[in-house]
């Protein structure tokens, strides 16, 4: 069986929750830090993960190694390998695809339901998902939906929330791979808790800590059934 490639793009979000699903699996898998290491020959993969980061996936100039990244997603893409895209992840895709870019008219963090699409109700990566998915935000960008790609999730927060595009390569907006422990980080590491409570407020800030307790649940499960639809997608189950 062929490995699962995951892209990682900042120290505080690795592979997490899938990697443990990968594991539970016996899937192995190999990570990459973009911004340091080269990127493997990806036909070398069943199927590749990106996952996210505070960086702006159309500022070429400031992360000169999304240059190579994109270009990389493209052939990725057009040998048909199985790829799911996380917020940056995501975003990467997007751009790479001839989709844009652009900063939101606010920042989106926190527990939230996406809706599905009439496509979205179709496609396989949302099987056994009651119409809707709990999922984690945490984004200041937000995507277009690239040309020949379908929309298959929204809010009333931001309308991109994910895509398909060909047979089995998704763009996510939103988060699907932190674990308990990952959370934790996001919403008490000093800095990160000085960053939300500056956009949100101390009280939204206090109601957040309150969800990660009552919400996880829910989220997990729903981030379970997405990833192993998607590794039924890429054949790996």
């Amino acid at each position: 069986m062929k490995r699962v490639l995951a892209l990682q793009h900042v120290w505080d979000d690795p592979a997490g929750y899938l990697g443990e699903l990968l594991q539970e699996y016996r899937i192995a898998y190999d990570v990459v830090h973009v911004e340091t290491e080269s990127l493997p020959d990806p036909t070398r993969y069943g199927a590749v993960l990106a996952f996210g980061g505070f960086q702006h996936a159309n500022d070429d100039d400031k992360y000169p190694y999304f240059v190579q990244e994109k270009q990389w997603l493209r052939e990725a893409v057009e040998q048909d390998i199985p790829f799911l895209g996380i917020c940056l992840g995501g975003q990467l895709l997007a751009h790479a695809l001839g989709g844009s870019v652009k900063r939101h008219r606010l920042t989106e963090i926190g527990f939230s339901e996406v809706q599905f699409t009439r496509a979205g109700k179709t496609d396989p990566l949302y099987e056994g998902l009651p119409g809707y998915q709990e999922v984690f935000q945490w984004h200041e960008d937000t995507f277009d939906i690239p040309p020949g790609a379908e929309l298959l999730a929204t809010n009333s927060i931001t309308e991109n929330q994910a895509f398909r595009y060909g047979r089995c390569v998704y763009g996510l907006q939103y988060h699907i791979e932190p674990t308990a422990e990952m959370l934790d980080t996001w919403i008490h590491h000093p800095e990160f808790k000085t960053e939300i409570i500056h956009i949100l407020g101390e009280e939204k800030y206090h109601a957040l800590e309150r969800e990660q307790v009552s919400r996880y649940p829910t989220f997990r499960r729903h981030s379970q059934i997405l990833f192993q639809n998607f590794l039924r997608i890429s054949g790996l189950i």
